[in-house]
């Protein structure tokens, strides 16, 4: 699979055809991961960034989490590929426009995404089409489960998965789900349900995630 496959058709979770879809977009669940005796990436050097990220993608690429994974070298990649990755919601902006060696693992239908080195060593995500949360919890704890048998990842008995930010700190999971809504955007409702969704300890994101 070659990354101008994915031009040529709509990756899964964006068809359209999951349950709710008529205002559920998308389902998403990201599990993020490090590499137990290598530093925080803030803390790595060049080389070891390196040896980092070659490390993960051949353990990524030899586990067999898709019946095809493309993997694509970020820091090689050039800007029109990384913004096709951004606008397919497969990378973050930040990722897109960092520095040194990162890289993303892209399962066929795109509903399987794999960052390394972003903010953490490894970003996992699975996107559904609609409102999937639950098929996606299957199909993202199976991965984890696969990665963790050949990874050691950084685990703490007190406190769980170790991450680069200390809000992801424990499961180290964020789940989401994109919602069209309209309707309350015209009619001036749209800051009642922020308001709501702050009450219920919930966050609100644009279409690109943290910061918009």
């Amino acid at each position: 699979m070659k990354l101008s496959d994915l031009t040529n058709r709509a990756g899964e979770w964006l068809r359209g055809s999951g349950p709710m879809s008529e205002i559920v977009i998308s389902s998403r669940i990201r599990l993020a991961r490090n590499v137990s005796g290598y530093h925080f990436l803030s803390k790595c050097t060049r080389h070891q960034r390196q040896a980092l990220e070659h490390k993960v993608r051949d353990t990524i690429l030899g586990a067999n989490l898709a019946p095809q994974t493309l993997y694509v070298d970020l820091e090689s990649a050039p800007d029109i590929d990384r913004q096709l990755l951004v606008e397919r919601h497969l990378i973050s902006k930040q990722h897109a426009t960092a520095d040194g060696a990162r890289g993303v693992a892209v399962g066929q239908d795109e509903s399987i995404s794999i960052m390394v080195n972003e903010e953490d060593h490894l970003r996992l995500q699975v996107l559904r089409s609609g409102l999937q949360l639950e098929e996606a919890w299957d199909q993202i704890t199976k991965i984890d489960d696969a990665l963790e048998s050949k990874l050691d990842f950084a685990f703490h008995s007190r406190f769980g998965y170790l991450t680069a930010c200390p809000t992801n700190v424990g499961t180290g999971i964020r789940v989401s789900v994109m919602l069209h809504l309209p309707a309350l955007k015209l009619t001036g409702e749209i800051e009642k349900v922020f308001r709501a969704a702050k009450d219920m300890r919930l966050a609100v994101r644009g279409l690109y995630g943290e910061g918009t």
